[in-house]
């Protein structure tokens, strides 16, 4: 009987936060798991996400035989778009998050103006499937959103099982809880590598109830006598729920008020209609109409909720706070809750946010990021996984380095050797022959790949450079027109500077630019075998000298030279 050759490689998702993504090779084989991007950091300008290189996925796209989604948001389902482009297999996953992902193709597709066919094939929670002749059994596990599943493929040496992101909560609502006896089952069978995330293991004791959102706030729906606004993540559904019942509890109507329509809340709340079975447990009879916000009679009946994007929440409030949202407004009996933690890459535009709304009339309340703990599992919810699944080897996924070794720590005090315990960077192969760990690793450079606008990978460090520069330092733009045959000027030299130094304080440097390149132009008449564009690089070259040099500044420089 041959023997299972497996081999594992992250693409993204290690040593970072977000865009998760795995390969996994069982023989010949290759399995998908997770397609995600993430945030850029603050230095990033203008770039909104950042997904993995697909290059060494396209080089084999003839081995990989599907595409395995644990959940519904974008860390781990928002590469798809671009993914699908490259490699088109079957998308496996859940009947929420297939719907949540058809939604994202088909405004990505319309968005960006591509068209291209895709499979999702849905499955059960508790489904065991075979893809490609390898068993796959999927468990539900207990995170932010419904239809969260983890994954355990089925190999001559037992399960490689895939944790995705959970937390272990016994109490979670129904269509958030998790399937413990399924769990058992894969554990007595036997696992040969558990794949856990990391993120939180730092974290003493277990997440749950700290995930808990009704605890931190009720006490502020008892006191608030006008509007409740609060602001959420709409990826959370899980606290969106919360906020849901406390509404109900005390009497009022609940207004989704996700001014971006294609966000969780919204997508969730459209899809709700179409279901016989609800996602998320609110009774239809407390979700007010959103044109009650603009009324001002019965305030203290509303919460409304904000929810958004990590980044598009925070320009949503200071919209609102400026007046520039036609809908709601806000009035000195609101109370506003904000209870959207700030992320990475969100520093900058939160706490300006919140600055904004310590200056209004409304009465204010800023939960801290230690008070909004994500469901993410900490040091107990691994133990009890471990406990359960009994692996040999363990694997930490989802996460940065420090989480890594924490997560070690941990599955060391579960009695997992030190040479069973395997720490991962993207682009880094293991793999397991004969039931055994090998000690050689493979590795390929895994690059970032930056999205800004429709553009995918046109950003590189070099724009991002420049963006850095236009951002400090301003912008010189040198205007000179020459006569296309003798190369002599023929108009006057124009130097505009924006975000430079100011115009009172630029005339001396502003003379000494035009001197460099009315002086470089000269030297270029004699010079016949010198191309026009050797003399744009000469003056941008001999200004970005002088002003180095006069004003410690580094602009970004365009010399414009136009011949007649």
């Amino acid at each position: 009987m041959k023997k299972s050759i497996i081999k594992l490689m992250p693409i993204g998702g290690q040593a970072e936060n977000g865009k998760s993504m795995y390969c996994l090779e069982i023989d010949d084989n290759w399995f998908i798991i997770d397609a995600g991007y993430r945030f850029p950091e603050v230095d990033k300008l203008g770039v909104d996400v950042i997904i993995p290189n697909f290059d060494y996925l396209k080089d084999n796209k003839d081995k990989i035989k599907a595409i395995f989604i644990t959940h519904g948001h974008d860390d781990v389902m928002g590469a798809l778009p671009y993914l699908l482009q490259e490699v088109n297999v079957p998308v496996y996953t859940t009947d929420l998050t297939a719907d949540l992902i058809d939604q994202l193709l088909q405004r990505y597709m319309r968005h960006s103006h591509v068209s291209y066919k895709y499979k999702i094939k849905r499955v059960n929670m508790n489904a065991t499937i075979k893809v490609a002749g390898v068993e796959v059994d999927f468990f539900p596990i207990t995170h932010s959103i419904p239809g969260s599943v983890g994954l355990a493929f089925l190999t001559d040496y037992g399960y490689i099982v895939y944790s995705s992101e959970f937390i272990i909560d016994f109490g979670a609502p129904e269509r958030f809880r998790c399937n413990i006896q399924k769990m058992m089952e894969i554990g007595k069978k036997g696992v040969l590598a558990l794949l856990c995330e990391s993120s939180y293991s730092k974290n003493d004791g277990y997440t749950s109830p700290n995930h808990k959102l009704t605890a931190k706030i009720e006490s502020i729906f008892e006191d608030a006598s006008g509007r409740i606004i609060i602001s959420s993540y709409a990826q959370n559904a899980f606290r969106t729920q919360e906020i849901a019942q406390l509404a109900k509890k005390y009497n009022r109507k609940i207004c989704f008020y996700g001014r971006d329509k294609y966000d969780n809340t919204n997508s969730l709340m459209r899809i709700a209609k179409n279901k016989k079975k609800p996602i998320l447990d609110i009774h239809p009879a407390c979700i007010g109409d959103n044109n009650d916000i603009q009324k001002n009679k019965d305030n203290d009946k509303l919460v409304v909720l904000l929810s958004g994007g990590p980044r598009r929440i925070y320009h949503d409030i200071l919209d609102i706070i400026d007046g520039g949202d036609d809908k709601l407004k806000l009035q000195d009996s609101d109370t506003f809750i904000v209870a959207s933690p700030v992320l990475p890459g969100t520093e900058k535009i939160a706490n300006r946010a919140i600055n904004e709304l310590y200056k209004t009339d409304t009465h204010i309340h800023v939960l801290k990021n230690k008070e909004l703990q994500s469901m993410h599992a900490s040091e107990e919810d691994i133990k009890v996984l471990i406990q359960i699944l009994n692996p040999k080897y363990f694997v930490p996924i989802k996460g940065e380095y420090q989480h890594f070794i924490a997560a070690s720590d941990v599955a060391k005090k579960m009695n997992i050797n030190d040479d069973h315990i395997a720490i991962v960077d993207n682009g880094e192969m293991i793999t397991f022959k004969d039931g055994k760990l090998q000690s050689y690793r493979d590795s390929i450079t895994i690059e970032d790949v930056m999205i800004d606008g429709l553009g995918i990978g046109d950003v590189g460090v070099k724009v991002i450079d420049d963006r850095n520069q236009l951002q400090n330092d301003g912008v010189v733009i040198i205007g000179m027109t020459i006569d296309g045959k003798t190369r002599e000027i023929v108009a006057n030299t124009d130097v505009q500077t924006r975000g430079f130094i100011y115009l009172k304080d630029s005339e001396n440097v502003v003379k000494g630019i035009m001197n460099i390149a009315e002086t470089e132009l000269e030297s270029y008449k004699n010079k016949t075998e010198e191309d026009i564009r050797d003399v744009r690089q000469n003056i941008k070259d001999k200004v970005n000298k002088y002003i180095i040099k006069e004003t410690g500044k580094r602009p970004v420089i365009l010399p414009v030279i136009i011949e007649l």
